[in-house]
């Protein structure tokens, strides 16, 4: 009985020395991580095949969740849901994006599944060019916005064309009127890409 007694605290030891918290960044890398503090901007950690090497910091607003050790998760990305997303992006693409060519044409933005599908359409809403679909969930990288003259900003998000049962790496470029608009979409559709992943 004593032998049993004294292994207990061994294994509890052996759990605790183990456990670790996990930082699931925007990009979509994550990183295994032992907290040392969250702050008003910053997360600081060790690494955790490190602990007593030097302590990173890393930009809040890169961080899409924690979670924590003890099985709890902050949601720090500003869309909690797919579809509160998906709702954002569709809005800002259809209400300030534009053709890329002909700017007398705006986009019209519309989500099958995880892909996005943009078209061009004149002032009566008829489509004058089918877009392509665009696979949300596999981004490879978020460029930030361009900011061209006569205020016309551009998203760069390599991605996965869909052109009938074939995938293609290449870049989707959306073009918009509206610098905030654009952050947003941006912003969304990071917190997107998480998403997607996760399910």
């Amino acid at each position: 009985m004593k032998t049993k007694l004294y292994i207990l605290p061994l294994l509890l030891m052996g759990v605790v020395c183990y456990s670790q918290d996990k930082i699931s960044m925007k990009n979509g890398t994550s990183l295994d991580v032992k907290l040392i503090e969250i702050g008003t901007s910053n997360i600081t950690y060790k690494e955790l095949d490190n602990l007593d090497g030097p302590t990173h910091a890393i930009d809040k607003s890169e961080v899409f969740q924690i979670s924590y050790s003890n099985g709890k998760t902050d949601v720090l990305g500003k869309y909690k849901t797919v579809d509160e997303a998906k709702d954002l992006i569709i809005s800002k693409i259809n209400e300030f994006g534009v053709d890329r060519d002909r700017s007398s044409l705006t986009l019209q933005a519309s989500f099958e599944e995880d892909n996005i599908k943009i078209n061009s359409v004149n002032a009566k809403g008829r489509i004058v060019n089918e877009g392509d679909v665009w696979d949300m969930a596999k981004v490879v990288a978020f460029h930030n916005i361009s900011k061209r003259k006569d205020n016309v900003f551009y998203l760069n998000i390599v991605t996965y064309k869909i052109k009938n049962t074939e995938k293609e790496l290449s870049k989707l470029v959306i073009k918009m009127t509206n610098y905030e608009a654009a952050e947003s979409v941006l912003e969304a559709m990071k917190d997107l890409k998480i998403m997607l992943k996760k399910e």
